[in-house]
């Protein structure tokens, strides 16, 4: 009896629990489940979206050759990419665009278009020559232009020619000249030796032009190309240029050895060079007396007789008398001669030689040296070396890194050091000087004026921002109203209204058959419960009988 009243308005609300998808209509379900999926879809694509990373333009407007080649670097990389703009535009992770266009050019990419812009070879039918001739000037400018800008430094270029108008007269001729301005890219120089690789492609491209004729410019109006080298400003100029190379060469070489050992950008050098540029020639001629050698010898001598087979004396007959012969050895008498040979010994001895003279010449050549000399230009005469330090970072008690300095002995060996590689010369007056100081250093500031926007990573975070907040709000605000119309109680149907009760019964404090909670109202006792259940069955027999029957279909069940 207790519970008769609230068990008669429970059980229909649980009966009502249990069937409420079923009562719906087919229409009305498939709907409900088709508007389920479809926001579950919408879910994952903005999950999906979020965690996916936003592009941004790598390149555009490159051709089918370069876009192939950027690519398959990508692919070699493993970097994700997306084409677009009928694959001439190359899109990457907004994160990565700096990173991964260094890595290009490191690689020479994109190496650009050297096709020709000049016209058919076939002209128009009725083109006149001047027509012609200019058509053909500007096909030349442009295919100069295309081959200059293929350059790994130069952007974009443009050539200009003034070429003169051919003449059979000498007095009319003139010089053909060409001036070329190359755009860099940001960061980017060009050597001497490729400005003047410019220019004999120029050169050697026109007839008849001479490289001195030849401009190069950049586009911040810089003339690149070196004169003839005659007058004072060149001259200057190129000393300058010399100088400069020389102490920036001291002064990396300096930094490159101090850097291991106190750590990078810890150390700043510069250096002065006193260069002499004084041009000088000498010609020396020197001769070696201790060393003399014999060029040419002349001898002569002269030997006179007195006496023998020659007419001597004074003319006459007894001096033209024929000399006495000594008898000859004959068959006959053998002994003849060998009588006659003492006497013959006597005579040659009687007659030896009493006058002899002899004369020598001799010339001698002298050991001689003959030297051309030629100062070299751009002699150092002097070097100073100044170094900057910073102190040396150490790790403390506590873990933390604070900046020591460095000692003296250390100080002079870094000092030793730099004379050493410097080639440090006291004879020609050279300093060097070391020196420790803590480098003052700022903190970190954004660059001004570089929209929040366009910072890396801002763009995936509003992303996932955003589809986080979505995905919210299609939870809170879609899928939990229908899946609550779905399984949800069906709402109480309407009874009809109790019958007023007695002014001196109090109205019941649970639930009644049809009737609203009175939750106000005191507690009944059990002689108003009986009285109530009595006036219940009195008014409402079926619906009495309903309760009961639920209750014992309950109970047997």
């Amino acid at each position: 009896m207790t519970n008769l009243a609230t068990a008669s308005n429970a059980v229909p609300q649980r009966a009502a629990a249990r069937i409420n998808l079923a009562q719906l209509p087919g229409a009305r379900q498939l709907l409900l489940l088709v508007g389920i999926a479809a926001a579950v879809a919408v879910g994952v694509a903005i999950v999906l979206w979020s965690r996916s990373p936003s592009y941004a333009l790598l390149y555009a407007n490159l051709d089918e050759k370069d876009a192939a080649q950027v690519v398959q670097a990508l692919q070699a990389a493993g970097e994700p990419y997306q084409l677009g703009g009928s694959g001439g535009s190359v899109f990457v992770p907004s994160a990565d665009v700096t990173s991964l266009r260094l890595k290009l050019a490191a690689q020479g990419l994109p190496r650009g278009s050297a096709e020709s812009a000049a016209a058919a070879a076939d002209s128009p039918f009725g083109m006149s020559d001047f027509a012609e001739k200019a058509r053909y000037q500007q096909g030349l400018e442009n295919d100069l232009a295309n081959t200059i800008a293929s350059l790994q430094s130069v952007k974009s270029a443009r050539v200009h020619l003034a070429l003169p108008k051919a003449s059979a007269f000498i007095r009319d001729r003139r010089p053909a000249s060409a001036s070329v301005v190359v755009t860099l890219y940001p960061g980017r120089r060009l050597d001497p030796s490729q400005v003047g690789a410019i220019v004999h492609l120029v050169a050697s491209s026109v007839p008849d032009l001479d490289p001195r004729q030849v401009s190069v410019i950049d586009q911040q109006g810089q003339l690149l190309t070196a004169g003839d080298g005659g007058s004072a400003a060149d001259v200057a100029d190129a000393r300058f240029r010399l100088m400069q190379s020389v102490e920036d060469a001291y002064a990396a070489r300096v930094e490159e050895l101090l850097t291991p050992l106190v750590g990078a950008g810890r150390v700043r050098a510069q250096v002065v060079a006193d260069m002499d540029f004084t041009e000088t020639e000498k010609t020396s001629e020197t001769f070696d007396h201790d060393k003399p050698a014999l060029r040419s010898e002349q001898v002569s001598s002269e030997q006179r007789r007195d006496g023998g087979g020659e007419a001597q004396g004074i003319p006459g007959a007894l001096s033209n008398q024929p000399p006495s012969t000594p008898a000859q050895p004959t068959a006959a008498n053998p002994a003849a001669g060998a009588a006659a040979q003492p006497a013959a010994a006597a005579t040659q001895a009687a007659a030896a030689p009493t006058e002899s003279s002899s004369a020598a010449t001799r010339n001698y050549e002298l050991d001689r040296t003959i030297s051309h000399t030629r100062a070299p230009v751009g002699a150092i005469r002097r070097l100073s070396v100044a170094v900057v330090v910073d102190n040396k970072q150490a790790v403390d008690a506590q873990g933390a890194s604070k900046s020591v300095p460095i000692g003296k002995a250390e100080l002079a060996q870094m000092t030793e050091l730099v004379k050493n590689a410097v080639g440090f010369d006291a004879a020609r007056g050279d300093s060097v000087s070391v020196v420790n100081v803590p480098f003052h250093t700022e903190p970190a500031a954004d660059v001004p004026g570089t929209p929040l926007l366009s910072r890396p990573g801002v763009r995936d975070v509003i992303k996932q921002g955003l589809g986080a907040l979505v995905l919210l709000v299609l939870m809170f605000g879609v899928l939990r109203p229908l899946f609550r119309s779905l399984v949800g109680p069906a709402a109480p149907r309407r009874a009809a209204p109790a019958p007023a009760l007695p002014a001196a019964e109090p109205a019941p404090d649970r639930l009644t058959l049809g009737a609203a909670p009175a939750a106000a109202q005191a507690p009944l006792d059990y002689d108003q419960k009986v009285t109530l259940a009595k006036r219940m069955v009195s008014q409402d027999p079926k619906q009495v009988a309903q309760v009961v029957k639920s209750w014992v279909a309950e109970d047997g069940g």
